[in-house]
Order: C-alpha cells, then structure tokens, then sequence
C-alpha cells in the first residue's frame, strides 16, 4: 500500500494531478492504483535555500521499497512535479520510508495480518 504525502506551498492543486500521481506511483512500484494513497498538504510557508518558491516535500511510504529503487523514484519524482506543476527539480525533496507490514495499518488490521488472511 504506497502513501504519498505531498506538502507543498502552492496554493491549488487539481484532482487531475493526484490521479496522475496516483498512476505514476502504481507504476513505479508495480502495485495495484487502488491500493495507492495520495494526499496533498498546500499552502503552507515554507523557506529552503534561500527562497520561497515553490517546493514540494513528499513522504513517499512503501512496504518492501528496495533502497536501490529510490534515484529512480526520486528522478521520476521529480520530473512529474515539474512537468505537472513547474515545481523546479532542485526543490522537490523526497524521502522515503519501508516500514515493515506490522507497522502500517488498514481496516482494522495490519497489512501483515490482512496478507495471513490472504493465504
């Protein structure tokens, strides 16, 4: 279950980029769109290197993300917010987490215990 959390000061951002979002995060991780969660922080202040121009911050959060994946997430990443929203790639800042399936959790379960069932 791929979380994107996106903060960003721009002030809109439009349904059409969290299905693009959504659609490039499915991609990436070769997991179901259905399973991807995208959600979008904005307008809020922010001050990075020298400047206040638009910056996105996104935690991008994947059970099983394989570390030597995340320049390419990253580069992807960071093409998409510029193309979708001319957000420059030197402010569009990533980090990645993987926590294990007992940590994340979903209707009522854990992705862990929810895979036992799936057995």
């Amino acid at each position: 279950m791929p979380i994107v959390q996106i903060s960003t000061n721009l002030k809109t951002i439009g349904s059409s980029f969290l299905k693009a979002t959504t659609l490039l995060v499915s991609e990436l991780t070769k997991k179901s769109e259905k399973d991807v969660l995208v959600m979008v922080n904005k307008d809020f202040e922010v001050y990075y290197n020298g400047s206040s121009d638009p910056l996105a911050f996104i935690r991008f959060t994947s059970i099983g993300m394989p570390k030597e994946d995340h320049v390419k997430y990253s580069a992807s990443i960071a093409e998409h917010f510029n193309s979708e929203l001319s957000i420059c790639k030197s402010r569009v800042v990533v980090e990645f987490y993987s926590p294990p399936p007992t940590d994340l959790g979903k209707s009522g379960s854990t992705i862990a215990e929810l895979k036992k069932m799936q057995q």
